[in-house]
Order: structure tokens, then sequence, then C-alpha cells
């Protein structure tokens, strides 16, 4: 199962302007350096590695549970009921909700997005590695 990491930056070069006094920093903690009022700006750390199974039936099922799983603990962190996030845009019946955090439905996309925008998500980042060039052994025989 993914463990989901809440951070209040994810790079150290990253500014944020506090609201409040408007003074710009680098996050450390989540709170304003000045007048130490949050900064309102967290980021989900989500590892898909753990997400890849090279076998395609199991694959299905380990994404619903780790979206179900990620659902309820953006909802939770958000102090809503599932039937309060039910009622919001996306205009999602509660119990299909409520299998979805359990990991035995897959939302859509479509539905998805708007959900997640709901829980207050403004953007996802997706960070890729640079893969390392293989190196090919050289060959002992000689021509």
């Amino acid at each position: 199962m993914p463990i989901l990491q809440f951070l209040p930056s994810i790079r150290e070069s990253e500014t944020v302007t506090c609201r409040r006094c408007k003074t710009r920093q680098y996050p450390k903690d989540g709170n304003c350096v000045r007048c130490h009022c949050s900064l309102g700006v967290e980021y989900l750390f989500f590892q898909v590695g753990t997400l890849l199974d090279p076998h395609p039936e199991t694959y299905s099922k380990q994404l619903a549970h780790s979206i179900g799983v990620l659902l309820r603990s953006l909802r939770k962190r958000r102090g809503f009921r599932q039937s309060q996030l039910a009622s919001m845009p996306p205009g999602i019946d509660r119990s299909y909700l409520s299998k979805t955090e359990c990991g035995l439905a897959l939302l859509p996309l479509g539905r998805l997005l708007p959900l997640a925008r709901s829980l207050g998500l403004t953007a996802v980042i997706l960070r890729f590695e640079v893969p390392k060039p293989r190196t090919v052994p050289k060959s002992s025989c000689r021509g």
C-alpha cells in the first residue's frame, strides 16, 4: 500500500508569498517566518512505483485501492463527511463515493478531477527521473 505524506514544500528553491503579511519566503514548516500564520499550501507525496504490478489483473484493484486511500485521506484532512463531498459539484452518489474510498470502484478521470478540486487540490505535479544510460559490457572477443 502506498504511503501518503503531506509536505510543506517540495523543493528548496520554491518560494511562497504569505497572504497575510505578503512576505515572500521559502516554506520550511508550512508557516510564515514573519507572522507565523499558515501559508495555506501543502503538497501530497504519493509514490507511483508502489502502484506498479507486473500482473495486469491485480493492477486495476491496486490502483482503485490506492486512489480510495488518497481520497479518504484528503476528505478527512478537509473535515468533510462523505455526504457533504458527494453533494459538491461533481454530484457523485454517496454510496459510490464510499465504494471508491474502499477501493471497490475506480472513478473515471472525468469524475475524479472535479472531486479532487472540491477537496482543494489545485495542481498535480509530476516528477520524472532521467533513466541512466545502459552500459554495454565490452566483448572479450577480438575480431
